[in-house]
């Protein structure tokens, strides 16, 4: 079976391989991708659902290969990640769609924005989850202080940073994601509606 999603924009490839999983019980399909982002976004899909795949580039497209009911099992990496996710008791979502906190003064924004980012560590209850979509993920990308910032929350804390990976096709900047990962629309719509708490800043 085949799930041809070449062409597709955010989050329909995510959606589509969605649908296949729903209609059967056991069994395979392939899901074919055209671009990297797509690919990726299939992927942490399918390892949140602890659906076993494999990922051959051919041709310049993707080919996701996806096992359903059998034996096979998702490493032990991935399970911690499902896990983790699942057994945590504050599910707080942080949506970032900005760059800056407030509007009126960005070179200010830009700073308080850091200044945010920094004290989410100093909280003692941490977002299990943060999102940065729009000029958001520049603070993913080439603002080198929030970047370092993110990247000791990811590392100590086990905070889960994700980028829209439509808003870096957008702005030109998927290769210059030096954080966290990539995620689409129906991932954020799932976890925002899924979380305790949604923080938007």
């Amino acid at each position: 079976m085949m799930v041809d999603a070449r062409g597709k924009s955010c989050p329909t490839p995510v959606i589509m391989t969605k649908k296949k999983l729903e209609e059967i019980v056991e069994g395979t399909f392939t899901v074919i991708v055209d671009n990297e982002v797509s690919k990726t976004n299939v992927v942490k899909f399918l390892q949140s659902q602890g659906i076993y795949h494999e990922v051959e580039n051919k041709d310049g497209y993707f080919y996701i290969n996806v096992v359903k009911g059998y034996s096979c099992c998702i490493t032990t990496s991935e399970k911690q990640q499902v896990e983790q996710t699942e057994k945590s008791k504050n599910n707080i979502v942080v949506f970032i769609s900005s760059e800056s906190l407030g509007n009126e003064e960005l070179t200010l924004g830009k700073i308080l924005m850091t200044g945010f980012l920094g004290n989410i560590k100093e909280m003692e209850t941490k977002p299990s989850t943060i999102i940065f979509v729009n000029t958001g993920v520049y603070l993913t990308t080439i603002n080198e202080d929030t970047v370092s910032i993110l990247n000791n929350l990811i590392d100590n804390y086990n905070v889960e940073v994700l980028s829209c990976g439509r808003c870096l096709e957008y702005f030109g900047i998927v290769d210059k994601l030096k954080t966290g990962g990539v995620t689409d629309a129906y991932t954020v719509a799932k976890k925002m509606f899924e979380a305790d708490k949604v923080i938007r800043v």
